[in-house]
């Protein structure tokens, strides 16, 4: 017969293997990816509205048979509203420690623009992106990457410290507005999304740092050298650089450019974003100012 205290060890243990397998599941991990193939919502909802995201099962961004998720918003007011879908199950935990810098996903928008944005609330509250990725109405599916570092966000709605939220993740959000939010923009809109990943890296499948651009140094006090490689000579690309608060610092168009070289000794020190845009495609790198 087995004694009080050992039913109580095996209790503990019970209770113990349980909320370990619960901090598993909830633990994002670098490279995990939502594809929607099991033909459900992976979780995602936006909060019980008449017109919740669902998973549409052909049509996606490699055509025939592959499964996407619709997200529509209907505009004016009340639920369903609003352009955003959440997830507090498999996308929380700790971003900071699985050195996770970015969210991909392939994209298109049916009849508006959208201005995309990630979101997350947590440890330090709430908090989204300062930069949005444009996504726009009649496109083609593309991938999209919205950087997620510390200095890609900005507090919202009572946030008061971004480091903390990253490192405890408790609910992320998709969302389109044209300001920094909590609150997807009130719009009528659908939204077909797919292959949602978290991801280590900055650069879009499409390209690699070799194949489109390189930064000489990528951390200086003086100068930066951007230098494209051949796949771009004959394009059109569009360079743009972002100072550490988000805010469009420099646009220039790089057509017939194979270097370009920009004093940067009178930039306040940070982390500032490299991007280049080329054919409805882009390329983000980090440059330091020091």
């Amino acid at each position: 017969m087995k004694t009080t205290t050992q039913k109580q060890s095996k209790t503990i243990m019970m209770i113990l293997v349980f909320l370990t397998c619960q901090c598993i599941i909830a633990q994002v991990n670098p490279g995990q990816i939502d594809d929607f193939e099991d033909g459900t919502t992976q979780n995602w909802t936006d909060g019980g509205s008449s017109v919740p995201p669902v998973n549409i099962s052909t049509g996606g961004p490699t055509g025939a048979n592959d499964n996407f998720l619709q997200n529509v918003s209907l505009g004016a007011n009340g639920p369903g509203s609003r352009q955003v879908m959440f997830n507090d199950q498999q996308w929380n935990g700790n971003y900071t420690s699985q050195g996770i810098i970015s969210i991909k996903f392939h994209a298109r928008a049916l009849n508006n623009d959208l201005n995309m944005r990630i979101a997350f609330d947590g440890g330090g509250g709430r908090i989204c992106t300062v930069t949005p990725v444009l996504v726009q109405a009649g496109g083609a599916w593309q991938q999209y990457t919205i950087p997620i570092s510390a200095s890609d966000f900005t507090t919202v709605a009572g946030g008061s410290n971004v480091s903390m939220t990253l490192a405890d993740v408790t609910d992320m959000r998709i969302l389109s507005n044209t300001s920094a939010s909590w609150q997807g923009q009130s719009i009528a809109a659908t939204l077909e999304i797919d292959n949602i990943e978290a991801s280590t890296t900055l650069s879009t499948d499409n390209f690699s740092r070799e194949s489109l651009f390189s930064m000489i140094p990528n951390i200086s006090k003086n100068n930066l050298i951007i230098e494209l490689a051949g796949a771009l000579q004959g394009q059109k690309p569009i360079m743009e650089i972002y100072d550490p608060s988000g805010r469009l610092l420099l646009e220039e168009d790089l057509q017939n450019m194979t270097k370009i070289e920009i004093q940067v000794s009178n930039w306040p020190k940070g982390v500032y974003l490299v991007k280049i845009k080329n054919l409805g495609m882009e390329h983000t790198e980090r440059f330091i100012k020091q």
